[in-house]
């Protein structure tokens, strides 16, 4: 059985709890805390694993309090706010903003159950590139780390290498050049890696199945997912799974990598490449 999604709720007093309840995705579940130090337990134990605070009126200070510990403790931890907007004093929702809410939820909307839902995966998706970005800060040099990070947070999309390129005002040929300099995939297969490793690391998150995390990242089904994490990491999924994708994705790309023979960084490339 997939383990659920823990969504920390703060303050669990208030009523509109109930709301969040009705309109979570499938797999996940809302763990209502009474204070900052009950999240942050739950976070530290890894029964939540993205946190919604109510902010505005009586529970601005709480979800203030919440955010900034959370920040010092857990500081890629995904958290949103919720809120209704009518009521919400302009002060408030700026300090909230300044406080590291990285999305809000105005519970006014309409098909709040779909706005809600992708929210979640985005904010579950950025925290996974900033571990992603971290993890490879020894293999991707610094100065590309701006372009790792743009691939990583959209990765829920089929980037086109010439779009990518214009992103950074670069053409194709200069990107690839660039990532041959590094010692790093061609640019085509680094957009693939890329994205498979946000997908394995979605894929030990609580709450998300294979069909859903190929969904979410924009792959046809599944097993196109699995066949394509099977072609670049040479492990089928069962395999995968038993060892932790993630870690086993991590450590195929960084074999890719070290299979990269210095001097090609200084051969011109190929058409077949840029």
């Amino acid at each position: 059985m997939t383990p659920e999604l823990g969504i920390g709720w703060i303050p669990s007093s208030s009523p509109t709890i109930d709301r969040l309840r009705n309109i979570v995705p499938p797999g996940a579940v809302v763990v209502p805390c009474a204070d900052d130090v009950e999240l942050l337990v739950a976070v530290s134990s890894g029964r939540v694993a993205l946190t919604v605070v109510e902010a505005g009126g009586g529970s601005n200070a709480a979800a203030l309090l919440a955010l900034r510990r959370l920040r010092e403790g857990f500081p890629k931890h995904p958290v949103i706010a919720w809120c209704d907007v009518r009521a919400i004093e302009s002060h408030e929702l700026l300090e909230i903003a300044r406080a590291g809410v990285q999305d809000l939820i105005r519970h006014d909307l309409d098909e709040l159950r779909h706005v809600f839902a992708r929210i979640v995966a985005s904010a579950t998706q950025r925290a996974i590139s900033y571990r992603i970005l971290e993890e490879l800060g020894d293999v991707v040099p610094h100065r590309l780390h701006p372009l790792l990070s743009y691939v990583l947070e959209h990765s829920d999309e089929h980037l086109d290498r010439n779009g990518v390129a214009a992103v950074f005002g670069l053409s194709r040929r200069t990107l690839q050049n660039r990532l041959t300099d590094a010692r790093l995939p061609p640019l085509r297969p680094f957009l693939t890696w890329c994205r498979l490793l946000v997908a394995a690391a979605l894929l030990e998150e609580p709450g998300h199945t294979l069909d859903s995390v190929a969904a979410q990242l924009d792959f046809y089904d599944g097993a196109n997912l699995a066949v394509t994490l099977r072609r670049y990491t040479g492990a089928n999924i069962t395999r995968l799974r038993a060892r932790g994708a993630f870690t086993e994705s991590m450590r195929a790309f960084r074999e890719v990598v070290d299979s990269i023979p210095a001097h090609e960084a200084s051969l011109p490339q190929s058409s077949s490449t840029d």
